[in-house]
């Protein structure tokens, strides 16, 4: 690709400083190295005073579901027993979304679980986070120039840990797939998807199992049907407000996605995600589009030997599969960090160690990591992750990371679900641009 093909393939997005291109190449990078640390591997964690490490920090997060209940459990113990005295607040998850602004306007924890991308940057820009510069020149070692530029704020300074990643992909049991006589492998095209469809629902199963009790989870369904119908930059164009809703594009993703329908649950609104992956994991369902961390509910290590993913398939041949969804999760210290600054700034240099990292590792063995010197991943799911981005041209955030927070989940989620319960899908694009257009300026 030439120069000029490089410039004009960046998004408004990137030419802002976050490049998702750079962003997954540090993705891969940490998910390959070999550890070479132990303990904090980070000096700022392991050097913080005694009497800074007794201030007690809090902790907001948002990981209410019991498997990443665990991940919170196993990171705070460790750096319990690193001499930090954290207060962990958990709140359920859509509750903590949903309610993001009005939280860090008022009393928020020291500390809060929270994303890269543009959702970072929006709270950054309004002053409701505390920069982290002095924590960076402690970590900035174990990560990589993608990591660190997905962690800036558009001023250019830190706001930002990251900890982990995953894609998001189609999520099945091989066996179930081989019982219905369905080739994975050869599922490239939306012909070849419906077709593996009806194999499956003869089979007796729900061929699709979607949940979207929380507004968030059918997102990732509308934006690789996005993806694929309409290409990558104009979902990045739809999330930053510079293409419409009204826009004929915006309804023939729906149109596409309305094929898919007669082959999901019945159920949608009243299950979660986690309701949801369950009917894969118990052989009720074929397959889940879902984020990896749908492999978190599989306990037992035969049925997670079981588990693979392929990438969501092809529309538009123009577009291919060459987009995909990759978030980075982490954590952020608000305004009231300031108070005791030297515990907040400490347990954060913590959580950007690989003692915080091999702590959920432990709970958590299919996890993949943002710190460099992580161990690099062994088992095959883990390793199926980082092919599928591998493979990718463009990579998202999540649509609720690259767009609004005061109109992704308020207002979006809304939408979908509208539309999931038989809304008229003109109706609600006509309602989301005239909801969008009274959005105050960003």
């Amino acid at each position: 690709m030439t120069a000029k093909e490089k410039r004009e393939n960046m998004s408004d997005m990137e030419k802002e400083g976050v490049s998702r291109r750079s962003v997954i190449k540090g993705s891969l990078a940490g998910a390959g190295a070999i550890a070479t640390s132990t303990v904090l591997g980070t000096a700022g964690a392991s050097k913080a005073s005694a009497a800074a490490k007794k201030q007690t920090v809090s902790v907001g997060s948002n990981q209410s579901d019991p498997a990443p209940r665990k991940n919170d459990q196993a990171w705070v113990a460790a750096a319990t027993a690193a001499g930090f005295n954290v207060k962990l607040n958990t709140v359920d998850h859509n509750t903590f979304q949903n309610q993001i602004s009005s939280y860090l306007q008022g009393t928020p924890d020291n500390v809060f679980t929270w994303f890269a991308g543009y959702r970072m940057q929006f709270f950054a820009k309004k002053g409701l986070a505390t920069s982290i510069n002095d924590v960076w020149a402690k970590i900035g070692s174990q990560f990589t120039a993608g990591y660190k530029n997905a962690s800036k704020g558009l001023d250019g300074k830190y706001y930002f840990v990251p900890t982990t990643w995953y894609p998001w992909a189609v999520m099945y049991r091989k066996s179930v797939f081989a019982a219905a006589g369905v080739d994975a492998s050869k599922i490239i095209t939306w012909d070849d998807f419906l077709a593996a469809c009806k194999k499956l629902q003869a089979a007796g199963l729900t061929p699709i199992a979607l949940g979207d009790k929380g507004g968030w989870e059918a997102m990732g369904t509308f934006d690789f049907i996005n993806f694929r119908t309409n290409g990558f930059q104009f979902h990045m164009d739809l999330t930053a407000g510079r293409a419409k809703w009204t826009d004929p594009r915006v309804q023939k993703t729906f149109a596409n996605w309305a094929t898919m329908f007669p082959y999901q649950n019945k159920d949608v609104l009243d299950l979660d995600w986690q309701a949801a992956a369950t009917l894969v994991l118990q052989k009720k369902a074929g397959m889940q589009v879902m984020g990896a961390f749908h492999a978190s509910i599989y306990t037992d290590p035969a049925d997670l030997a079981d588990l693979a993913l392929f990438p969501f398939p092809q529309i538009d041949p123009k577009y291919g599969r060459e987009a995909v969804e990759a978030p980075i999760d982490g954590y952020m210290l608000s305004t009231s960090a300031a108070k005791n600054a030297s515990a907040s700034k400490g347990l954060a240099a913590f959580i950007g160690s690989t003692a915080y990292g091999n702590a959920v590792l432990k709970v958590s063995p299919t996890s993949l990591f943002s710190n460099s010197n992580m161990p690099k991943p062994t088992n095959e799911f883990a390793l199926s992750q980082v092919k599928l981005v591998q493979s990718c041209k463009y990579i998202a955030q999540f649509f609720d990371r690259d767009s609004r927070p005061d109109f992704a989940s308020p207002i979006f989620a809304n939408a979908l679900q509208k539309y999931l319960g038989g809304g008229d899908p003109v109706a609600i694009a006509k309602d989301l641009q005239a909801q969008w257009d009274a959005l105050p300026p960003a």
